[in-house]
Parts: C-alpha cells; structure tokens; sequence
C-alpha cells in the first residue's frame, strides 16, 4: 500500500460526512514560517481566514520602488526639455558632435536608472480575495516560486472546500489515477 495514497471509501460511503475527508488529509496544503495553507484555514503575518469565506480570488502586482517611478519621471522630462532646446535652437546641424553625445548621455542615464531599479526591486505579486464583502489582499512576495506554491495551495483548498470535503485527494489529482491506469496496461 502506498503510505502516501489516502484509504479510499466504497462506493456506498462517497457521501462521507465532512470531516471525515478532511480530517484524513495528510497535512497541511503548504507550510513555511509565516504561512500555512490548510483545507480550511489561510493564516499569513497572523491573520486567520477561513477558506469557505475567501471568495473572487484575484491577483496583481504591486506599485513600482520610489526610485524607479523617480527616475522615469526624470527621463520624460528630461526628453521633454531635451526637445524643447533643440525645437528653440534654429538649425540642429550647427551643433557639435559633443552636444549630441551629452544629449544622448542625459537620455540614457535615468533611462538605465529605472530598469536598474526595476530589476534590483521588483514589483511584488500579490494575492487578493473579497472577504466578508471587503476586498483584502492576503498575501504578497517578491518570490514568484512561492508566490505560485501559495496561490495553488489557496486554490486547492478552495476545491476542497467548495467539495464539502466528500472529495478524496486523488481526485483532486486526476493525473495521479490516469498514471496508475496507464501503468496496467
């Protein structure tokens, strides 16, 4: 016997009571300090939310760092002044070679500031849910990987939930049932 399959019921017990199900999962969903993902509790920085009340499950990406914003801000305006000089100027062949070169310089530097800037922070990924009616954000990381692992582990307990715990966790993963079936063949 497969110590990680669940005990399957007979068909005669498929409408098992909930907690029957549930209490036979073999753990949490996902666990790691400050977050831990259960069939029926999403507990993060402290807070606890039940599963069955989390719904319109929704993600986004946070604000940019300060100095990024700052520095493409910069940039507009320095193009923008860049143009209005050179629109004032008269003729644009009559400037030197070391003018061009400043201009470009201008343009390039807070140009390479933002995506510098954008690469060393970037935005945070964020997880929001409507709770009790209000919109809240549950969960946000710069980690994409972990991002991903809690969102699925969200999502799963969702299903589970919205199962009424009658469901059993090969169920829940088909493609674990169809390896088996493959294999007897």
């Amino acid at each position: 016997m497969d110590a990680t399959r669940l005990n399957t019921f007979p068909p005669r017990e498929r409408t098992a009571p909930t907690n029957d199900v549930t209490r036979r999962l073999p753990g949490p969903l996902y666990a790691k300090p400050g977050i831990v993902v259960t069939d029926q509790w999403f507990v993060v920085a402290g807070y606890r939310y039940p599963v069955s009340e989390l719904s319109n499950l929704r993600t986004g990406r946070g604000t940019r760092h300060p100095l990024t914003v700052r520095a493409i801000v910069v940039t507009v305006v320095v193009l923008l002044g860049l143009a209005a000089t050179l629109g004032l100027t008269g003729d644009p062949t009559d400037l030197p070679a070391g003018t061009y070169l400043a201009i470009a310089a201008a343009l390039i530097a807070p140009f390479v500031l933002a995506v510098i800037g954008d690469r060393l922070s970037p935005r945070a990924y964020e997880l929001w849910a409507d709770y009790y009616g209000i919109t809240v954000r549950l969960f946000y990381s710069d980690n994409e990987q972990q991002y991903g692992q809690v969102t699925r582990a969200l999502l799963r307990a969702k299903e589970i939930a919205s199962l009424g715990g009658a469901a059993e966790l090969r169920d829940l993963e088909p493609w674990r049932t169809w390896r088996r079936m493959a294999m007897r063949k």
